[in-house]
């Protein structure tokens, strides 16, 4: 009989407690995160790479490569670039968009008046390699920027190529005659 009354009695105060404590709970608002605008800037610059992850991992869903992906969005985007016009122009502008990545580094290798090399990382790849569980390796991830830098830079009359040395990827734009 009294294991009955301590049974009880826990059961009617956790009972209790637990709608003192939805009360408690229905009450309170919903406090939402302050981000700093460097907090904002890197949330944006996740999402977009999970984006670019998750298009990849379409494709070959789907049977496609990295690449088709890649040139697809290159042409896709290619229009908005119409007023990008020659070799230079070309790379200040890739170059402006891939200082968003907080990592990014690039060293110019040689240019000239119709050619251009340079090595740049951090942009994104890290972050793949991080996120093995999404199916995307780095190698697809290059692929996928390689054809989009192709795809943009032939429709305004130049010629991008990539290769992977070490940790650099190593970019050729040359202007087609």
């Amino acid at each position: 009989m009294r294991k009955k009354t301590i049974v009880g009695t826990i059961l009617v105060i956790f009972i209790l407690s637990g709608s003192i404590f939805a009360q408690e709970k229905e009450g309170q608002k919903i406090e939402l995160p302050q981000l700093t605008l460097e907090q904002k800037w890197g949330r944006s610059v996740m999402n977009l790479t999970v984006m670019n992850i998750a298009s990849i991992a379409y494709a070959k869903s789907k049977g496609e490569t990295p690449g088709d992906m890649g040139k697809f969005v290159g042409e896709l985007v290619s229009p908005s670039w119409e007023g990008v016009k020659g070799m230079k122009p070309f790379i200040r502008a890739m170059y402006r968009n891939w200082q968003m990545f907080k990592n990014f580094q690039m060293e110019i290798l040689s240019e000239s008046e119709t050619s251009f090399i340079a090595k740049i990382k951090g942009f994104g790849e890290g972050f793949v390699k991080a996120q093995e569980n999404y199916g995307v390796t780095v190698e697809e991830y290059l692929q996928f920027f390689e054809q989009i830098g192709a795809a943009i830079s032939k429709s305004i009359g130049l010629e991008y190529k990539q290769k992977v040395e070490g940790d650099w990827v190593i970019i050729t734009v040359t202007e087609k005659k």
